[in-house]
């Protein structure tokens, strides 16, 4: 007689939930030498969320600046002439993004949008992120995205670039689901921190945003991989910040009021 498939899956999913509670129980047992090891997994979360958004960073940067001198070299100047084969190359090369943009999209369709409420849904339980395709996916469909000039941002993609390499390791290392939430809120931290050279921004993000808890097992392993983040993306970077704000006016103290 064939074994009962259904029957199989039910005993090992059962399994995997009874080690999971007993990983669980151990680790609450153990409270401070499990927030210490948080405080240790937040330094890898941080080194990993790091290297990710430099990577994105890099891509960012070397897609705007192609698409600059695309435009300033053929597109203006064909245009100016007259003559109008340069924009309709300029079409094309949207119309190819788009087309990519729209496949990477049905192939991880968790990566789609900022990615922030997906992170919220996996901390909150209510989600599910397929960490290897969205890590790939977000990387190159930003980098695309913003490269063509649409109207997109960083913020959300590094927040859940950063949270799904701490979802990998977490995975990787055979976590707990509880245990798995507070990296990835600290991959979510190390994430902002790094795409901004901003750790106090990407910290506070974590905490008030997505965990929305101070106490200290959140605490530590969020601040850890944020600093962590942050020195990785300034060895590749320097420590020049994202935005540079000149001749601001100092407001009159009578005006205060």
């Amino acid at each position: 007689m064939q074994p009962d498939s259904s029957k199989t899956d039910k005993s090992s999913s059962s399994t995997a939930f009874n080690r999971q509670l007993l990983q669980t129980y151990i680790a609450l047992d153990n409270w401070h030498k499990f927030r210490l090891r948080l405080f240790v997994e937040g330094i890898f979360v941080g080194i990993l969320g790091g290297l990710a958004i430099s990577l994105f960073r890099f891509l960012l940067g070397e897609a705007e600046q192609y698409r600059i001198f695309l435009y300033n070299t053929y597109i203006i100047p064909g245009f100016s002439a007259g003559d109008f084969k340069p924009l309709l190359f300029w079409l094309a090369i949207l119309a190819i993004a788009g087309l990519a943009l729209y496949g990477m999209g049905r192939y991880a369709p968790e990566a789609g949008g900022s990615g922030i409420p997906q992170v919220k849904g996996v901390i909150l339980g209510v989600m599910r992120m397929r960490w290897i395709r969205i890590l790939w996916v977000k990387i190159l469909a930003g980098a695309v995205g913003i490269g063509a000039g649409l109207s997109l941002g960083r913020e959300g993609p590094s927040i859940q670039i950063g949270a799904v390499a701490a979802q990998g390791m977490s995975r990787l290392l055979g976590r707990t689901r509880m245990e798995e939430r507070y990296l990835i809120t600290s991959g979510a931290s190390a994430g902002l921190a790094a795409a901004f050279n901003a750790p106090l921004a990407g910290m506070m993000f974590a905490l008030e945003e997505l965990h929305r808890n101070f106490s200290g097992a959140v605490l530590l392993p969020t601040m850890t991989s944020a600093i962590t983040a942050t020195i990785v993306t300034r060895f590749f970077f320097g420590t020049n910040t994202s935005f540079t704000i000149t001749h601001l006016v100092p407001v009159p103290a009578n005006h205060l009021g």
